[in-house]
Protein backbone atom coordinates (compact mmCIF):
# COMPACT_ATOMS: atom_id res chain seq x y z
CA UNK A 1 0.00 0.00 0.00
CA UNK A 2 2.86 2.33 0.85
CA UNK A 3 4.49 1.59 -2.53
CA UNK A 4 1.26 2.43 -4.36
CA UNK A 5 1.01 5.74 -2.52
CA UNK A 6 4.60 6.63 -3.45
CA UNK A 7 3.96 5.99 -7.15
CA UNK A 8 0.97 8.29 -7.30
CA UNK A 9 1.88 11.71 -8.80
CA UNK A 10 1.76 14.61 -6.41
CA UNK A 11 -1.05 17.06 -7.00
CA UNK A 12 0.18 20.57 -7.78
CA UNK A 13 -1.19 23.24 -5.54
CA UNK A 14 -3.31 25.70 -7.43
CA UNK A 15 -2.28 29.30 -7.11
CA UNK A 16 -4.96 31.29 -5.28
CA UNK A 17 -7.12 33.49 -7.49
CA UNK A 18 -6.42 36.51 -5.30
CA UNK A 19 -2.68 36.07 -5.89
CA UNK A 20 -3.16 36.00 -9.66
CA UNK A 21 -5.30 39.12 -9.55
CA UNK A 22 -2.72 40.99 -7.45
CA UNK A 23 0.04 39.89 -9.82
CA UNK A 24 -1.91 41.10 -12.86
CA UNK A 25 -2.68 44.44 -11.20
CA UNK A 26 0.99 44.99 -10.34
CA UNK A 27 2.08 44.13 -13.90
CA UNK A 28 -0.52 46.50 -15.37
CA UNK A 29 0.62 49.32 -13.07
CA UNK A 30 4.28 48.76 -13.94
CA UNK A 31 3.43 48.67 -17.65
CA UNK A 32 1.45 51.90 -17.33
CA UNK A 33 4.27 53.63 -15.42
CA UNK A 34 6.71 52.65 -18.15
CA UNK A 35 4.54 53.40 -21.20
CA UNK A 36 2.63 56.48 -19.99
CA UNK A 37 5.57 58.95 -20.22
CA UNK A 38 6.34 57.80 -23.78
CA UNK A 39 2.69 58.08 -24.76
CA UNK A 40 2.43 61.57 -23.29
CA UNK A 41 5.60 62.69 -25.08
CA UNK A 42 4.42 61.38 -28.46
CA UNK A 43 0.84 62.65 -28.16
CA UNK A 44 2.03 66.06 -26.91
CA UNK A 45 4.15 66.48 -30.04
CA UNK A 46 0.89 66.81 -32.02
CA UNK A 47 -0.80 69.34 -29.71
CA UNK A 48 -1.19 73.06 -29.92
CA UNK A 49 0.69 75.29 -27.47
CA UNK A 50 -2.39 75.78 -25.28
CA UNK A 51 -3.08 72.03 -25.16
CA UNK A 52 0.55 71.25 -24.31
CA UNK A 53 0.44 73.67 -21.36
CA UNK A 54 -3.01 72.66 -20.14
CA UNK A 55 -3.45 71.60 -16.52
CA UNK A 56 -4.79 68.97 -15.97
CA UNK A 57 -3.08 67.37 -18.98
CA UNK A 58 -4.97 66.74 -22.22
CA UNK A 59 -4.46 63.12 -23.28
CA UNK A 60 -5.78 63.45 -26.82
CA UNK A 61 -5.42 66.60 -28.96
CA UNK A 62 -8.38 68.14 -30.69
CA UNK A 63 -6.37 68.31 -33.92
CA UNK A 64 -3.08 66.64 -34.86
CA UNK A 65 -0.53 69.34 -35.79
CA UNK A 66 2.20 67.78 -37.92
CA UNK A 67 4.00 71.06 -38.45
CA UNK A 68 5.41 70.76 -34.90
CA UNK A 69 7.93 68.27 -36.28
CA UNK A 70 8.90 70.65 -39.08
CA UNK A 71 9.35 73.47 -36.55
CA UNK A 72 11.52 71.24 -34.33
CA UNK A 73 13.56 70.11 -37.34
CA UNK A 74 14.29 73.67 -38.42
CA UNK A 75 14.66 75.43 -35.06
CA UNK A 76 17.11 72.88 -33.62
CA UNK A 77 19.08 72.38 -36.86
CA UNK A 78 18.41 68.64 -36.80
CA UNK A 79 20.39 67.87 -40.00
CA UNK A 80 23.64 69.16 -38.47
CA UNK A 81 23.25 67.62 -35.02
CA UNK A 82 21.73 64.44 -36.47
CA UNK A 83 24.72 63.93 -38.75
CA UNK A 84 27.07 64.32 -35.79
CA UNK A 85 25.03 61.78 -33.81
CA UNK A 86 25.11 59.25 -36.66
CA UNK A 87 28.86 59.61 -37.25
CA UNK A 88 29.86 59.47 -33.59
CA UNK A 89 27.44 56.71 -32.52
CA UNK A 90 28.26 54.48 -35.50
CA UNK A 91 32.00 54.97 -35.15
CA UNK A 92 31.87 54.23 -31.41
CA UNK A 93 29.98 50.97 -32.04
CA UNK A 94 32.58 49.79 -34.58
CA UNK A 95 35.67 50.79 -32.59
CA UNK A 96 34.21 49.53 -29.31
CA UNK A 97 33.49 46.07 -30.73
CA UNK A 98 36.87 45.86 -32.48
CA UNK A 99 38.49 46.53 -29.09
CA UNK A 100 36.10 44.65 -26.80
CA UNK A 101 35.61 41.32 -28.62
CA UNK A 102 39.34 40.30 -28.72
CA UNK A 103 39.82 41.61 -25.19
CA UNK A 104 36.81 39.65 -23.91
CA UNK A 105 37.99 36.48 -25.68
CA UNK A 106 41.46 36.83 -24.14
CA UNK A 107 40.08 37.25 -20.62
CA UNK A 108 37.50 34.52 -21.08
CA UNK A 109 39.33 31.75 -22.96
CA UNK A 110 43.08 32.39 -22.73
CA UNK A 111 45.75 32.36 -20.07
CA UNK A 112 48.40 35.08 -19.91
CA UNK A 113 50.55 36.94 -17.42
CA UNK A 114 48.84 39.46 -15.11
CA UNK A 115 45.42 38.27 -16.23
CA UNK A 116 43.77 38.53 -12.81
CA UNK A 117 45.20 41.97 -11.88
CA UNK A 118 44.20 43.39 -15.26
CA UNK A 119 40.70 41.95 -14.90
CA UNK A 120 40.43 43.54 -11.44
CA UNK A 121 41.36 46.89 -12.99
CA UNK A 122 38.55 46.54 -15.56
CA UNK A 123 36.04 45.66 -12.85
CA UNK A 124 37.23 48.57 -10.72
CA UNK A 125 36.90 50.95 -13.67
CA UNK A 126 33.22 50.00 -14.01
CA UNK A 127 32.64 51.26 -10.46
CA UNK A 128 34.15 54.73 -10.97
CA UNK A 129 31.58 57.44 -11.84
CA UNK A 130 32.43 59.43 -14.96
CA UNK A 131 32.04 62.65 -12.98
CA UNK A 132 35.23 61.73 -11.11
CA UNK A 133 37.39 61.57 -14.24
CA UNK A 134 35.90 64.05 -16.70
CA UNK A 135 38.14 66.95 -15.55
CA UNK A 136 41.47 65.11 -16.13
CA UNK A 137 40.13 63.88 -19.48
CA UNK A 138 39.11 67.41 -20.44
CA UNK A 139 42.57 68.76 -19.54
CA UNK A 140 44.28 65.93 -21.47
CA UNK A 141 42.26 66.46 -24.64
CA UNK A 142 42.67 70.23 -24.29
CA UNK A 143 46.46 69.86 -24.15
CA UNK A 144 46.34 67.59 -27.21
CA UNK A 145 44.14 70.06 -29.07
CA UNK A 146 41.38 67.47 -29.46
CA UNK A 147 38.46 69.42 -28.04
CA UNK A 148 35.59 69.95 -30.48
CA UNK A 149 36.73 67.05 -32.68
CA UNK A 150 35.22 63.74 -33.70
CA UNK A 151 38.40 62.05 -32.44
CA UNK A 152 37.80 62.97 -28.81
CA UNK A 153 34.11 61.99 -28.96
CA UNK A 154 34.97 58.59 -30.47
CA UNK A 155 38.32 57.60 -28.95
CA UNK A 156 37.13 58.07 -25.37
CA UNK A 157 34.45 55.38 -25.81
CA UNK A 158 36.51 52.85 -27.75
CA UNK A 159 37.13 51.12 -24.43
CA UNK A 160 34.07 49.94 -22.49
CA UNK A 161 34.52 47.84 -19.37
CA UNK A 162 30.86 46.78 -19.27
CA UNK A 163 30.96 45.61 -22.91
CA UNK A 164 34.09 43.55 -22.24
CA UNK A 165 32.52 42.11 -19.10
CA UNK A 166 29.33 40.84 -20.75
CA UNK A 167 31.00 39.51 -23.91
CA UNK A 168 33.64 37.79 -21.78
CA UNK A 169 30.90 36.02 -19.81
CA UNK A 170 29.38 34.85 -23.10
CA UNK A 171 32.72 33.48 -24.30
CA UNK A 172 33.17 31.61 -21.02
CA UNK A 173 29.95 29.67 -21.64
CA UNK A 174 31.22 28.16 -24.90
CA UNK A 175 31.99 24.45 -24.47
CA UNK A 176 35.71 23.72 -24.07
CA UNK A 177 35.44 20.73 -26.40
CA UNK A 178 34.53 23.00 -29.30
CA UNK A 179 37.62 25.14 -28.77
CA UNK A 180 39.93 22.14 -28.32
CA UNK A 181 38.62 20.49 -31.49
CA UNK A 182 39.31 23.66 -33.48
CA UNK A 183 42.82 23.97 -32.05
CA UNK A 184 43.58 20.31 -32.82
CA UNK A 185 42.62 21.02 -36.43
CA UNK A 186 45.34 23.67 -36.51
CA UNK A 187 43.15 26.75 -36.12
CA UNK A 188 44.86 29.86 -34.76
CA UNK A 189 43.43 31.79 -31.83
CA UNK A 190 42.04 34.42 -34.19
CA UNK A 191 40.30 31.71 -36.20
CA UNK A 192 38.93 30.13 -33.03
CA UNK A 193 37.64 33.50 -31.88
CA UNK A 194 36.01 34.79 -35.08
CA UNK A 195 34.96 31.62 -36.91
CA UNK A 196 34.22 29.19 -34.08
CA UNK A 197 33.12 31.09 -30.97
CA UNK A 198 31.93 34.40 -32.39
CA UNK A 199 28.80 32.95 -34.07
CA UNK A 200 27.86 31.41 -30.71
CA UNK A 201 28.07 34.71 -28.83
CA UNK A 202 26.72 36.87 -31.66
CA UNK A 203 23.43 37.68 -29.85
CA UNK A 204 25.35 39.09 -26.89
CA UNK A 205 27.66 41.08 -29.17
CA UNK A 206 24.69 42.56 -31.05
CA UNK A 207 23.06 43.48 -27.74
CA UNK A 208 26.21 45.20 -26.52
CA UNK A 209 26.53 47.02 -29.85
CA UNK A 210 22.99 48.32 -29.44
CA UNK A 211 23.72 49.40 -25.88
CA UNK A 212 26.85 51.26 -27.01
CA UNK A 213 24.85 52.96 -29.75
CA UNK A 214 22.10 54.03 -27.34
CA UNK A 215 24.59 55.38 -24.79
CA UNK A 216 26.23 57.62 -27.37
CA UNK A 217 22.99 58.59 -29.09
CA UNK A 218 21.51 59.78 -25.77
CA UNK A 219 24.72 61.23 -24.34
CA UNK A 220 24.51 64.80 -23.11
CA UNK A 221 27.16 64.90 -20.41
CA UNK A 222 30.16 64.41 -22.70
CA UNK A 223 28.56 66.71 -25.27
CA UNK A 224 29.31 69.55 -22.90
CA UNK A 225 32.47 68.14 -21.29
CA UNK A 226 34.49 67.71 -24.49
CA UNK A 227 33.14 70.60 -26.55
CA UNK A 228 33.15 74.38 -26.33
CA UNK A 229 31.13 75.04 -29.48
CA UNK A 230 28.48 73.33 -31.62
CA UNK A 231 30.84 71.81 -34.19
CA UNK A 232 30.54 68.15 -33.09
CA UNK A 233 27.67 68.31 -30.62
CA UNK A 234 24.87 65.81 -31.09
CA UNK A 235 21.06 65.63 -30.95
CA UNK A 236 20.60 65.73 -27.13
CA UNK A 237 22.08 69.24 -27.28
CA UNK A 238 19.55 70.11 -30.00
CA UNK A 239 16.72 69.16 -27.64
CA UNK A 240 18.14 71.62 -25.11
CA UNK A 241 17.91 74.33 -27.76
CA UNK A 242 14.24 73.52 -28.27
CA UNK A 243 13.56 74.17 -24.57
CA UNK A 244 13.99 77.86 -25.35
CA UNK A 245 11.43 77.80 -28.19
CA UNK A 246 8.54 80.22 -27.63
CA UNK A 247 5.71 81.76 -29.62
CA UNK A 248 6.58 85.14 -28.16
CA UNK A 249 4.98 84.70 -24.76
CA UNK A 250 4.41 80.99 -24.10
CA UNK A 251 6.96 78.16 -24.19
CA UNK A 252 6.31 75.76 -27.06
CA UNK A 253 6.55 72.46 -25.21
CA UNK A 254 4.90 70.68 -28.15
CA UNK A 255 7.94 71.51 -30.30
CA UNK A 256 10.28 70.14 -27.62
CA UNK A 257 8.18 66.96 -27.44
CA UNK A 258 8.32 66.64 -31.23
CA UNK A 259 12.11 66.91 -31.10
CA UNK A 260 12.31 64.32 -28.32
CA UNK A 261 10.08 61.99 -30.36
CA UNK A 262 12.38 62.31 -33.37
CA UNK A 263 15.36 61.68 -31.10
CA UNK A 264 13.76 58.48 -29.81
CA UNK A 265 12.66 57.15 -33.23
CA UNK A 266 16.07 55.75 -34.38
CA UNK A 267 16.50 53.96 -31.04
CA UNK A 268 13.09 52.34 -31.40
CA UNK A 269 13.88 51.27 -34.97
CA UNK A 270 17.25 49.83 -33.88
CA UNK A 271 15.56 47.87 -31.10
CA UNK A 272 12.94 46.46 -33.50
CA UNK A 273 15.64 45.16 -35.86
CA UNK A 274 17.78 43.77 -33.01
CA UNK A 275 14.85 42.44 -30.96
CA UNK A 276 15.47 38.79 -31.84
CA UNK A 277 19.19 39.01 -31.07
CA UNK A 278 18.50 40.68 -27.73
CA UNK A 279 16.08 37.94 -26.70
CA UNK A 280 18.60 35.28 -27.77
CA UNK A 281 21.29 37.04 -25.73
CA UNK A 282 19.21 36.81 -22.54
CA UNK A 283 18.32 33.19 -23.25
CA UNK A 284 21.93 32.31 -23.98
CA UNK A 285 23.22 34.06 -20.88
CA UNK A 286 20.94 31.87 -18.79
CA UNK A 287 22.43 28.63 -20.17
CA UNK A 288 25.26 27.25 -18.08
Amino acid sequence: MADVMKKQPKMKKKEPLAGKIIECVILILLFALFVLPFYYMIISSFKSTIEALANPPIWWPEKFLWHNFIDAWNEANFPKYGWNSIVISSAVVVTCLVCSVPCAFAFGRMEFKFKKPLWCIILSDMMVPVQCVFLPIFILFSDLGWLNTYGSMILLFTYSGSTIFFIRNAFMQVNNEVLEAARLDGASELTVMYRVTFPMVKPVVVTMALMAFLRRWNDYFWNLSLTTNDRVRTLPFAIKILNAATDGTLPRWEVTMAGATMLMAPMLIAYIFANKQIKNAFVYSGIK
